[in-house]
């Protein structure tokens, strides 16, 4: 029987409710901005539900992982992060947190360039340009993401537009 809270039936939306407010607050992003972020990393992780890339470009690579599906030194650095924290590097809390710090640091011109947008478009491009840097880029997938992201942000669940195709 499916779920009663339309929430529950789509987690992409409930995902985007949760972390769009904590972006905003602790990245101080507008609702636009917000959602070019998580249209991003929806479209990276197939709407938050896969935390380990599912065909690493690289072959023999152990891919990307998690909320921005981070490769090479990035995931790394994202593990050494964890661990010196005490945290899981599966733990979506953790995930958050390094997100964050990379936006506060290494990854600063991104969130420059972010913050500096006034469009969903711009926003979801400055994300792909500047933070994520895709080997495939899939501009119109990135940007449906983010649609739906600001859907999600603005209207809640009876205003989300149809699922993006999935990822190549």
């Amino acid at each position: 029987m499916p779920p009663s809270d339309p929430a529950a039936r789509e987690p992409f939306a409930a995902a985007c409710r949760r972390l769009g407010p904590r972006l905003m607050r602790d990245l101080g992003l507008s609702d636009v901005q917000a959602a070019g972020l998580l249209g991003n990393l929806g479209h990276e992780t197939g709407g938050f539900r896969h935390l380990q890339e599912v065909a690493p470009a690289v072959p023999g690579s152990r891919g990307g992982w998690g909320l921005a599906q981070w490769t090479g030194p990035r995931r790394l650095a994202m593990e050494a992060w964890c661990r010196a924290r005490g945290r899981d590097p599966a733990d979506p809390e953790a995930g958050y947190g390094y997100l964050c710090a990379e936006l506060r640091g290494p990854e600063a011109p991104a969130l420059a360039a972010l913050r500096a947008t006034t469009t969903l478009a711009a926003a979801t491009e400055a994300v792909w340009r500047r933070y994520e840097r895709p080997g495939v880029v899939a501009p119109a997938r990135r940007l449906a993401w983010a649609r739906r992201a600001l859907a999600a942000l603005r209207d809640g669940p009876a205003a989300m537009p149809a699922q993006p195709p999935g990822r190549p």
